[in-house]
């Protein structure tokens, strides 16, 4: 996988200079040599010859050695840190080529108009005007490369956040609408005892947990939930665990005191904390009371659990409060103690809507 990924990131930088139209850039570069270089510096009537001569065959080596530089030395030593092999390439590459170039121009090119090197009359003589040329043109070349860089460098930027978040967001979805295998298959195993039994209250038990996951899963795809319709949740989560009639049940009161109309929190809020109540085992009937207080801006829900919590829900409840706390900020308020008196205290404020 590793190998695929270097593969798939080699690539990338080896084209980075062409792709997104970046590609127009050099169109634009190589227009203006021809501009400048061909059409205002020659003489004669610009023919198919002049052009072939004066523009490609002049211009070629100087476009080998850029494309060189960018297509391979960049992308395979300089970006891989092979920085001294760099340096050293580019070195070699800018005299070499630079020497060819000289000796090509006398060699195969066909001058129609008056040229600066046809001035000088020996090889070093040559050779100095076409590095000066070549190092003036590599710099522009090189500026150019620079601000694609640099450009890519934002784009990559934005794309890793906007990945980030889609990955929060996936997160915290997740984190919405997981529900505990645990208290799942101690559900389904409390239908099936209610059900071998033929207790009368087995259809409701099965209502009542249908309708919870049927909340579960469309309001946990929401950003927001009514506050009525999570109480109204918490309500049939109640009566469900209710009918639990086993040794170790988990007796719920719940009050609350505040008008919840039109007002929105965070869906499945109330129902995750009670799922993490339910899953703990006890010896004995514990009962856990949860008040909720509406206001204005926040749902303040106090809960006395009566027992001390064990180590897994403490656990449970630590990750609870990051959980939130990650979907809201510090709008969330989540504490909990285990106090000297075998209780367990938690103090939970949601930001409301």
């Amino acid at each position: 996988m590793s190998d695929i990924v270097k593969l798939e990131i080699h690539k990338k930088n080896r084209w980075v200079y062409f792709t997104r139209y970046r590609w127009v850039a050099h169109l634009i570069y190589w227009l203006w040599v021809f501009i400048a270089g061909t059409l205002m510096a020659v003489k004669v009537p610009i023919t198919p010859a002049v052009i072939y001569n004066h523009f490609i065959l002049e211009n070629l080596l100087i476009a080998i050695f850029y494309y060189v530089y960018c297509l391979f030395l960049i992308p395979y030593y300089f970006k891989r840190n092979r920085n001294l092999m760099f340096w050293v390439l580019v070195i070699i590459s800018y005299l070499l080529i630079t020497a060819f170039d000289v000796w090509f121009s006398r060699e195969f090119i066909t001058f129609y108009s008056s040229n600066p090197l046809n001035a000088v009359p020996d090889f070093w003589g040559r050779y100095s005007y076409s590095l000066g040329g070549y190092l003036l043109n590599f710099m522009v070349f090189s500026m150019m490369l620079f601000f694609m860089e640099k450009n890519e460098e934002q784009r990559t930027i934005m794309e890793l956040e906007h990945e980030k978040k889609e990955i929060e967001q996936v997160k915290l979805d997740l984190l919405k609408t997981n529900i505990s295998p645990d208290f799942m298959m101690r559900s389904l195993k409390q239908l099936k005892r209610l059900a071998a039994t033929q207790d009368n209250s087995t259809p409701d038990a099965i209502l009542t947990f249908s309708d919870l996951l049927r909340y579960r899963l469309y309001w946990g795809r929401q950003q927001l939930t009514p506050l009525a319709e999570e109480l109204q949740a918490l309500s049939n989560f109640n009566q469900f665990i209710s009918l639990n009639h086993s040794k170790g049940n988990l007796n719920v009161e719940i009050g609350v005191v505040g008008e919840p109309s039109e007002k929105k929190i965070a869906p499945l809020s109330l129902i995750n904390i009670l799922e993490l109540f339910c899953k703990t085992q006890t010896d004995r009937p514990v009962t856990l009371q949860i008040n909720i207080s509406v206001e204005a801006h926040q749902v303040n829900i106090k809960m006395e659990y009566h027992a001390r919590a064990p180590e897994s829900l403490v656990e449970d409840l630590d990750s609870y409060g990051t959980n939130y706390k990650q979907l809201f900020g510090s709008s969330v308020q989540f504490q909990f103690e285990n106090c000297e008196d075998e209780r367990c205290m938690i103090s939970l404020s949601l930001p409301a809507i």
